[in-house]
């Protein structure tokens, strides 16, 4: 008796919470404007802000190819066949521009959700953003806010419009030009009369904006980067120097660098040029894990 009475409360029990899971599936469907709390990864804390002058290089990495369908952050519904992608304290939804710094592939990206959930990696693909910036499971990148354009998603959203467009990201068909040199890559269809040409003429500048909104596929010219690893700063040589002599311990190819800023010099401790992301995974895992919680991987572009 008691078993059956199990049994039918087990029932009961998952009948519910399926259906709520349902109900919450259902409402779950309005797109939010969302920046979040201050929140930590291992030792190190993130701020979300609007930060309209934001720019960085960094390494990215990939969605699961698992996950599809699911919400967002600011409660979008995340496909791998859509360009988007996941950062860690930008507006959502933000756009940006994403450069891959290795064959100088450059798309626009809306940011929709946080992540990734690491401390070496800066941002993370969808699977088709990934794809048209010829990203495998992780590459450099260089990622720089919109500003005009992700403050146009914010009064989108605002305005409580359910429909999210993609008039800021790419159209599949438009990516097969391998080469571009332009952003506006769309001419202008000749009209046939007088009266056809004056209306082309007012709409000129709305339909000019829409298109370099909607085909913003380059391929730039890209200078080679340093990576290297910022182990620890002081504020003065012998504290540097005595760092340097010890640390050599765990890892012997390491430099002094001098930064000045605003009259004040500091001493980065830093690992020479590495080899590739791969190494900088390595290295880094080994440093940190020694007690370094703060190195970082520092990315230079080569003067």
């Amino acid at each position: 008796m008691r078993k059956i009475i199990f049994i039918y409360f087990f029932f009961v029990l998952f009948f519910f919470c399926k259906i709520s899971f349902i109900f919450s599936e259902e409402t779950i469907t309005q797109p939010q404007y969302v920046l979040g709390k201050p929140y930590k990864i291992g030792k190190i804390w993130y701020y979300p802000r609007e930060n309209y002058l934001y720019k960085e290089i960094g390494i990215a990495t990939v969605y699961s190819q698992i996950f599809d369908s699911i919400y967002t952050k600011n409660r979008e519904k995340y496909y791998r066949d859509k360009v988007s992608a996941a950062h860690k304290t930008l507006p959502l939804p933000s756009i940006v521009r994403i450069t891959n710094l290795q064959n100088g592939i450059s798309i626009n990206v809306r940011i929709n959700d946080r992540g990734p959930k690491d401390n070496l990696r800066i941002v993370k693909l969808s699977r088709k953003a990934a794809e048209i910036l010829e990203i495998i499971d992780y590459g450099l990148v260089e990622i720089r806010i919109l500003s005009i354009l992700s403050k146009q998603e914010y009064k989108r959203i605002r305005k409580e419009k359910t429909d999210i467009s993609n008039e800021n990201l790419e159209k599949i068909d438009d990516l097969k030009k391998p080469f571009v040199e332009s952003e506006n890559l769309i001419e202008e269809k000749k009209v046939v009369n007088n009266k056809e040409k004056n209306k082309s003429k007012k709409l000129l500048p709305l339909q000019n904006r829409n298109k370099k909104d909607k085909l913003n596929f380059k391929r730039n010219t890209i200078p080679p980067v340093y990576l290297k690893i910022q182990i620890a700063t002081f504020n003065n040589f012998p504290d540097a120097s005595d760092f340097k002599n010890k640390f050599k311990k765990i890892y012997d190819k390491i430099v002094i660098s001098l930064n000045i800023i605003n009259n004040h010099k500091f001493y980065n401790v830093r690992t020479v040029p590495l080899k590739n992301i791969q190494e900088v995974e390595q290295i880094l895992s080994i440093i940190q894990k020694k007690g370094y919680k703060n190195a970082k991987t520092i990315i230079e572009r080569k003067k």
